[in-house]
């Protein structure tokens, strides 16, 4: 059956659908089942798409996240069941990854990506398998992510579907069969730290990917490519590069340059990797950015003098000609970026009142605290404020647009307790719009961190930059608990708020959830929201009563979709818990008492009763291993050499977490020890090969460390041994 749609600008190109007078006919898949596909009937307005579909990431190509579906209303919420469930996710090794794609449904199917950048096709109705895109990334990737090899979504065109892997491909698909069409390396040069996570972005004629690295050690920009070929159209750069290595790519190039310092290390990359935030205004065909933070962090480390500038283009929401790449304005939420405060988040665009006049606007909440809301067409600051508690900045000056800095934001001379902390205030946690109610529903985190520099930045292959040594309160250091408890919080704690973008105000507030909570999604009058408690909620979009809690039993970091087909409405989720705190998991996070592994959730009202994972089962424990003889000093390099190398995933003393455990290692793990991590042998699992940035002796104190201290914990307890150190983290 073939059936007549809106489309959406970007996503279901009538040119795709209807050239030289074809249609799209339905296919049979597997045993005889057919899909229904579209044909494409392009509206007027490429801002709205047809009711049931969500063709884009943000479902409409302003960002909204809205669905005017309301066959799922305040009445009948509590009634929602599941429709099916989808687990066939591509798993390497034992490791079960962070899942934090938005799905897309097109023509009776659900396209979505996993961690590594793996595609997958799915029945809408039935949740039957069609196909998986695996683009088999270089394991080695995992070692060059900061937070995980995840991945958050796929952009489709018509009849192909875009992915990029966590090596930095991104490759075209076909839609229908998932075959490859082409496969470009989107790395410019791989002596740095790059990796990607984000999803591709359909801007105009061309496919848009950034990549990750800024917290790694890398050089970030943006690229556009051909739809058809997958050549490259344009590239824009956030940071100049070495001035020796040849001129600059682009006038906006040269015009950053003038805000570095002359002394400035560019053998450190500098960051600004543009690692999410991607929008597209078809109005003006221009490409929005949001660009990261600087590496390594404080921005005095990256001078030889120590010298603090604006250092363009960091954490800046920029914006470009489509077609071109070059730049029609720029704002930069936080010049110099000391605190890792990338503006990296999701957009969301609207049309809005402002002191009394209609503005065409985009809106973005970046890791900093403030709410910022910006004229699209000139970028013009129309207004900031904070949404958490904030003490880096008192305000943003309304006339230059600069943050006012505070006495608390500068820890060149000693250690300062900063809100929001390194994790942000918000950061890629997708963000929704009613245009019903006119709010933002915002998932916010409260709490402070510790910010302490290091003496210098020092770029190493496969490691992290940050320059900092950042940790979460308790403090031991009584200077950083007298500073904590005078500042704006004592909260560890993440809510759900409702912010009117015009008044810059929440209109309300939800109660306490998780620290880490999950992406929005407004349903007509209602707002969806998974946590890392594993359960989904439904809120009055207007008061913020719970309406429904349903128990789901994995953690929830992406947002939700709704869709309608034969009559049905759906909610889908994608779970699993994983990301930078994917080495720990917190008690009031489900994965603690429950199994985590990846999941696509399905609900419809009047579904079946929901099944959780099974109950977790403690880890059976390995055998006490024989001391590793070794002096003193090179257990303390061990130590120290795993506090910067290794605990960014593996947690120091061992813990319950989607990686390994290496304080319960088995002794056929420890045997292999040398040739896991000086030679890649579980490469293709994540876990990279470390021999460009540790030799054998660094190796051998890294387990000489690791298996004398496990002795000492097993004979005297957990507290015994070497424990987390806030100067060292």
């Amino acid at each position: 059956m073939i059936q007549q749609r809106t489309c959406t600008q970007n996503t279901l190109s009538a040119a795709h659908w209807l050239s030289g007078r074809r249609k799209v006919l339905a296919e049979a898949i597997g045993a005889g089942i057919a899909i229904s596909l579209v044909l494409a009937s392009c509206s007027a307005d490429p801002s709205q798409p047809a009711a049931k579909d969500w063709p884009l990431i943000g479902r409409d190509i302003l960002g909204q996240r809205y669905s005017p579906l309301e066959q799922i209303n305040k009445d009948n919420v509590d009634k929602l069941g599941l429709a099916f469930e989808f687990t066939d996710f591509v798993v390497r090794g034992r490791t079960h990854r962070g899942v934090e794609a938005t799905p897309l449904m097109i023509g009776g199917m659900l396209y979505f990506s996993g961690p590594w950048g793996v595609a997958y096709a799915v029945n809408a109705r039935t949740g039957k398998h069609l196909w998986t895109y695996d683009p088999e990334a270089d394991g080695q990737s995992g070692q060059h992510s900061c937070c995980d090899v995840v991945n958050r979504g796929v952009a489709v065109d018509g009849k192909r579907l875009f992915t990029a892997s966590s090596d930095g491909h991104l490759a075209a698909v076909d839609i229908k069969t998932g075959k490859e069409l082409w496969n470009v390396d989107t790395i410019v040069d791989r002596r740095w730290n790059y990796s990607s996570t984000g999803a591709p972005y359909i801007a105009g004629k061309y496919v848009v990917i950034g990549n990750s690295g800024a917290d790694m050690g890398a050089r970030g920009y943006a690229s556009a490519y051909d739809m058809a070929t997958g050549k490259l159209a344009w590239r824009f750069w956030v940071v100049p590069g070495d001035p020796r290595a040849g001129p600059d790519e682009t006038p906006d190039v040269t015009a950053a340059r003038r805000t570095w310092p002359i002394d400035t290390r560019w053998e450190l990359g500098l960051g600004g990797n543009p690692w999410d935030g991607l929008a597209y205004d078809p109005e003006t065909n221009t490409t929005f950015i949001g660009t990261g933070n600087g590496g390594p962090h404080p921005a005095w480390l990256r001078s030889a003098s120590g010298t603090v500038t604006d250092q363009l283009y960091l954490s800046s929401i920029v914006a470009l000609d489509a077609d071109t790449g070059r730049l029609k304005w720029h704002y930069q939420t936080t010049p110099g970026d000391s605190w890792d405060y990338a503006a990296t988040s999701p957009f969301v665009m609207a049309d809005l009142e402002i002191d009394g006049k209609p503005r065409k606007v985009i809106m973005q909440a970046p890791k900093n605290g403030f709410f910022y809301v910006l004229d699209r067409r000139t970028g013009e600051l129309l207004r900031a404020a904070p949404y958490t508690p904030v003490n880096w900045a008192s305000s943003i000056d309304r006339r230059t647009g600069r943050p006012v800095l505070t006495k608390q934001a500068d820890f060149r001379d000693g250690p300062s307790v900063i809100w929001p902390s390194m994790a942000g205030g918000h950061s890629w946690i997708p963000m929704s719009y009613s245009p019903k109610t006119k709010l933002v529903y915002l998932p916010t985190y409260d709490a402070a961190a510790s910010y302490v520099s290091y003496d210098k930045g020092e770029f190493l292959p496969g490691n992290a930059d940050h320059g900092t040594h950042n940790a979460f309160p308790p403090f031991e250091d009584s200077r950083l608990g007298t500073q904590f408890k005078q500042g704006p919080s004592t909260r560890f704690e993440g809510r759900l708020k409702a912010w009117d973008p015009a008044k810059g105000e929440a209109r309300w507030t939800s109660e306490p959830l998780p620290f880490i909570n999950g992406g929005t999604l407004v349903v007509g009058d209602l707002v969806f929201q998974g946590a890392a408690d594993g359960y989904l909620r439904a809120y009055d979009a207007a008061s913020g009563q719970v309406l429904a809690k349903l128990f789901v039993g994995t953690a929830m970091m992406a947002a939700p979709i709704s869709y309608e087909l034969d009559g049905t409405q759906y909610i889908a989720i994608l779970a699993g818990f994983g990301g930078p705190q994917g080495g720990f998991f917190a008690p009031d996070n489900v994965a603690s008492s429950h199994e985590n592994y990846e999941r696509l959730i399905v609900l419809k009202i009047g579904g079946a009763k929901l099944a959780p994972p099974p109950n977790r089962v403690a880890a059976e424990q390995q055998p006490t291993p024989r001391a590793i003889p070794a002096e003193a000093s090179t257990i303390a390099r061990g130590q120290r050499l795993f506090e910067r190398q290794c605990n960014r995933c593996h947690v120091m003393g061992g813990a319950v977490g989607i990686y390994p455990d290496l304080w319960n290692m088995a002794p056929e793990t420890i045997d292999a020890f040398e040739g896991i991590v000086g030679e890649g042998a579980l490469s293709y699992a994540g876990m990279g090969n470390f021999s460009k940035s540790l030799n054998r002796p660094d190796i051998d104190a890294i387990k000489a460390f690791i298996v004398n201290d496990m002795i000492v914990k097993r004979r005297e307890g957990p507290n015994a041994g070497a424990q987390f150190r806030e100067a060292t983290h």
